[in-house]
């Protein structure tokens, strides 16, 4: 009977004695073990997918040209209410062409391109006026008055009118699929005396919207740019 006791008395003993160098043991691991989170993927931002790159494979070569002569810089006087200049556009930047005929000269160059018809043709005019710089496309009669008060400006289809007839500039209710923006006028408004710069005219062509960049100005490679200087 004593030996029980002592034996059941051992082993509370020894139970005790575990228990507490368990307790020990999970206290000492807790506190020195050092937390390791390298494994912890950082967030990453959403990968956006890149804008495809543009390339401009458009070939036509384009120039601007008055009486035949390609036309790099015009000297003129900015009178209100008066013509600035009128300029043709063709496809090639011969220093001079064939003809005095605007029709013919368009057609001809324009013949020496495949697929010619899927390209249009627009302009940017920029210049400085009330210490503002301004720059606009055209690319067709809706853009007019874009550049009012100082200029209006005016397109001219010559390819599509009867040989030796009159015609006007291009009204919006008159575009379709094949007019063409062969000629432009620059005509000058009331305020074209606060034009404190040249003008920057600069014709292109283009096929689709990817030719312009996201502030709606042409990037692309067929364009030709002259300057228009105010004799004061």
């Amino acid at each position: 009977m004593l030996y029980n006791d002592i034996g059941d008395n051992m082993k509370k003993y020894l139970l005790l004695i575990f228990a507490l160098f368990f307790i020990v043991g999970c206290s000492i691991d807790k506190n020195n073990v050092t937390e390791n989170t390298s494994f912890i993927p950082e967030k990453t931002e959403d990968i956006l997918p890149s804008e495809p790159i543009y390339i401009d494979e458009n070939p036509i070569i384009v120039g601007l040209y008055q009486n035949g002569k390609l036309i790099r810089e015009i000297n003129t006087r900015f009178n209100t209410s008066s013509d600035i200049t009128v300029l043709n556009v063709y496809f090639t930047n011969l220093e001079n062409v064939n003809s005095s005929n605007i029709k013919y000269n368009f057609n001809e160059y324009a013949s020496s391109y495949d697929n010619v018809n899927k390209y249009k043709i627009g302009f940017q005019v920029s210049f400085i006026a009330s210490d503002e710089e301004i720059t606009k496309v055209i690319t067709g009669p809706k853009d007019m008055y874009i550049l009012s008060p100082y200029i209006f400006n005016y397109l001219y289809d010559d390819v599509h009118q009867n040989d030796g007839a009159w015609y006007s500039h291009v009204e919006e209710n008159q575009v379709n699929d094949t007019t063409v923006y062969s000629s432009i006028k620059l005509y000058a408004t009331d305020d074209v005396y606060k034009i404190s710069s040249p003008i920057t005219l600069t014709v292109f062509t283009y096929d689709t919207m990817d030719d312009f960049n996201d502030n709606g100005l042409y990037r692309g490679n067929s364009k030709y740019t002259i300057t228009i200087k105010n004799e004061t």
